[in-house]
């Protein structure tokens, strides 16, 4: 085999694995893992945990996740929104992402790092679906509520809270996120958070270890709590948030701006993401093409001639 055609072998070969590789690193990075929908919201007040030792929870239609931060100022208005934002049908779970928030929890963190792949607050998202950004478009929450289809609320039942010990019964969905919210006094001024995320705590379906039947002990979570728990049945992944507001954006603030360029990396869209492999793996494969053309058209030799 001549020298050319080792090379042309070589550059194939490389080709071959670097599509192997990019395809393997498409399915570790999400591109096939599940939709990380929300399947059911439920709830239980602490007015109701104080009267009885067998509370049940009560089923949401919809579930509002604000993301915000006590020393962002265009987020008062969506909290005053918020706020007054009147329906029964909705249960209301604000979110403190900032590390440089006294009230920061790590949980909300990572929803808004991993779970959703945000990029600025103030932010609304409906129902793990629809988003809202900036302060400006928290006035078209109600109408997206009314507007937009709620939860289906059929794979979460029989959600009990007894002797500080949670049960329920589950047919789809692969985890159950506790949140416990408290009233909570804001850092700057004269406002309460009503409904403000203090812990969390993330039951994961797959894990043998838990039994619905034998359910799992909140004690530690329960203490000096004042508000409400919130329970959400979702699936692992990523969802594909869609936009529920035609204006612009407007006032949106960065969040710990240190990791904005991985932020932005990591939400980068998957066609674009795939395209630039594809022209580099083109590049890389241009010199076995060449070497394979003159390999081609260079003219053979007899026998005669070779001797």
């Amino acid at each position: 085999m001549s020298g050319n055609r080792r090379w042309v072998f070589f550059w194939a070969a490389i080709f071959i694995l670097l599509s192997t590789s990019i395809t393997n690193t498409s399915s570790e990075n999400g591109v096939e893992s599940d939709d990380g929908a929300i399947i059911a919201v439920q709830y239980i007040d602490y007015s109701c945990y104080q009267q009885t030792l067998d509370c049940e929870a009560s089923e949401s239609e919809h579930i509002v996740e604000y993301f915000g931060a006590d020393w962002c100022e265009p987020c008062h208005l969506v909290e005053d929104e918020i706020a007054n934002l009147n329906r029964t049908d909705t249960v209301i779970l604000q979110h403190h992402a900032s590390s440089e928030d006294y009230t920061y929890l790590n949980h909300s963190k990572f929803r808004f790092d991993d779970k959703y792949r945000l990029l600025f607050i103030p932010t609304v998202v409906v129902d793990g679906k629809g988003l809202l950004t900036g302060s400006s478009q928290s006035f078209d929450l109600n109408q997206s509520l009314s507007t937009h289809n709620g939860l289906q609320n059929d794979g979460l039942y029989d959600v009990v809270l007894r002797n500080d010990t949670v049960h329920w019964n589950h047919s789809t969905g692969q985890r159950l996120t506790i949140w416990r919210l408290d009233s909570t006094q804001h850092e700057n001024r004269n406002y309460t958070h009503q409904y403000l995320a203090t812990d969390s705590l993330t039951i994961d379906f797959n894990d043998s270890n838990i039994s619905y039947q034998d359910g799992v002990n909140l004690s530690e979570m329960l203490q000096n709590w004042n508000g409400r728990l919130i329970f959400v049945l979702e699936n692992n992944g990523i969802p594909e948030l869609q936009q529920y507001s035609d204006e612009s954006a407007g006032n949106m603030e960065f969040i710990d701006n240190e990791n904005n360029t991985n932020q932005a990396t990591i939400s980068s869209n998957p066609v674009q993401y795939a395209l630039i492999w594809f022209a580099i793996m083109l590049l890389l494969i241009v010199p076995a093409l060449v070497l394979w053309t003159r390999e081609v058209k260079r003219p053979k030799q007899s026998i005669f001639e070779q001797e």
